[in-house]
């Protein structure tokens, strides 16, 4: 990605920097990329263009650098989530993140991600890439994380993928192609069930 690591930043780049993706974020949530411009994401930052541009030399980059960010923000909340349950075990662990993985993903702002990056990730291969690695790729190791406690590695990462697989299901599939989905919790909670049985069986 064409942007500078943090550490790199000053204090004030950094606000900046932060202030472009949340201008980003609001631009390109609400028009999609292909009709998001710069100029729209520098008077959403309250930042000049040429400050844009200094941080992402191109919408592609910026994009990319939004959903890195987004991706990074469910990552720390899963972080946060680890070693809170009191007793430790598998199934109140996995329905731990099997509700918050759900509970996150189906928001509207990370629906019109996934929307976004589905619609760009051909001709953007890069932006598949750090969706991946940031955001799948992540989740997939804390669920194989817990699965260890019951099964070997290789075991627990082909679990972890069902798991996390059956926890969106059907639901998931339905909100992100714009459905309406009547009892969403009861939808959501049955597959979690489902999810955390077959992950352990």
């Amino acid at each position: 990605m064409d942007t500078p690591s943090l550490p790199d930043l000053s204090p004030l780049q950094r606000r900046k920097r932060f202030a472009i993706l949340d201008g980003a974020k609001t631009v390109f949530l609400r028009e999609g990329f292909a009709l998001a411009t710069m100029d729209d994401v520098a008077s959403a930052a309250g930042v000049g263009k040429q400050t844009v541009y200094r941080h992402f030399k191109s919408k592609e980059a910026l994009f990319v650098g939004l959903v890195s960010e987004m991706c990074a923000q469910v990552g720390a909340l899963l972080a946060s989530t680890q070693g809170e349950q009191t007793d430790g075990a598998p199934e109140v662990e996995l329905r731990e993140l099997g509700w918050m993985l759900a509970r996150s993903l189906i928001t509207p702002d990370y629906l019109r991600l996934y929307r976004a990056i589905v619609a760009e990730a051909e001709r953007l291969p890069k932006l598949g890439q750090v969706f991946y690695e940031n955001g799948a790729k992540v989740v997939r190791a804390y669920s194989a994380q817990i699965l260890r406690k019951r099964f070997d590695e290789s075991t627990a990462a082909l679990r972890a993928a069902t798991f996390i697989n059956l926890v969106l299901g059907d639901a998931y599939l339905e909100l992100s192609i714009g459905f309406t989905v009547p009892d969403v919790e009861a939808r959501f909670a049955l597959q979690i069930d489902e999810a955390v049985a077959a992950a352990l069986r």
